[in-house]
């Protein structure tokens, strides 16, 4: 029994802990001590112990099953007896099978990550990850965070334009108060305010977004509108959470990371375009 106990502790997994589990405990902690993939001393041998104890409870489980049909047989007849047991040996080969392709599945998932991480994608993907993860975070605080709240009469609204290829194009207008702030809105919402109206926004800390304006114009009428001049916030982080999945995912796949290192081009480009406009 302190054998089986032991067993399981290296598994990281309790006494109780079913077949399944157990197949899901070895593949993920063969994979963070696999010598290819871990070079701390020690990572080898823990290799090792991991697999033996993965034997041992796998030779434990059929044991028991055995024993369990066994146990049965004496009550029933002998050509039952015999049909099950030859069950249980078929059962016992598929399982042996089973043994051997997870060992084989690990060792060349082993084999492709190794790889992968000697490719120059590795630290880039990687990099992009954690600037996912910061750029999620800085979104979040950004949501929920104290805005900077302006509101007065507009004395000037100037365009802000780029240039690209010899074309000048508006991306927005500076909206200048009489306090001396000033705002830059999109052209939808900035088209819809004159010189000299009355206007009470709320601006962002970080990206500097206005969700909502309020405005009086000069004929005194009320009015409100949306002034959110960027892609919407559940779409864009469930867009940029992607690349961060390598660091939450279990099993490593070098097609997986390979793939999603390109598509991390696309992220640049997105959140540059973000930043900009």
């Amino acid at each position: 029994m302190e054998r089986f106990r032991k067993a399981y502790e290296i598994m990281e997994l309790s006494p109780d802990a079913s077949l399944e589990q157990v197949k899901k405990s070895y593949r993920r902690l063969a994979l963070r001590y696999h010598p290819d993939l871990n070079s701390k001393p020690g990572a080898g041998e823990k290799f090792i112990l991991i697999k033996k104890a993965y034997d041992i409870i796998l030779t434990a489980d059929r044991t028991f099953n055995q024993e369990l049909i066994l146990h049965k047989k004496e009550r029933r007849s002998r050509d039952r007896d015999k049909e099950k047991i030859s069950k249980q040996q078929a059962m016992s080969r598929a399982r042996e099978k089973i043994k051997r392709y997870e060992e084989m599945r690990v060792q060349l998932d082993a084999k492709h990550f190794a790889r992968f991480k000697r490719t120059i994608y590795y630290p880039w993907t990687m990099s992009m990850s954690y600037f996912s993860l910061i750029f999620i975070i800085l979104m979040l605080i950004d949501a929920f965070t104290v805005n900077i709240v302006h509101s007065g009469f507009v004395v000037s609204k100037t365009p802000v334009t780029i240039e690209a290829f010899g074309v000048e194009v508006i991306t927005g207008y500076s909206i200048d108060f009489k306090d001396g702030s000033s705002v830059i809105l999109g052209s939808r919402p900035a088209n819809n305010i004159s010189v000299a109206s009355y206007v009470s926004l709320a601006e962002t800390m970080i990206f500097r977004d206005v969700p909502e304006i309020h405005v009086v114009n000069r004929n005194f009428k009320e009015f409100s509108m949306s002034g959110f001049n960027k892609p919407p916030y559940l779409f864009f982080i469930l867009f940029i959470m992607v690349p961060v999945l390598i660091l939450f995912v279990d099993r490593p796949s070098a097609v997986f990371y390979s793939a999603g290192a390109f598509a991390r081009y696309g992220v640049i480009i997105f959140i540059a375009s973000f930043l900009i406009f």
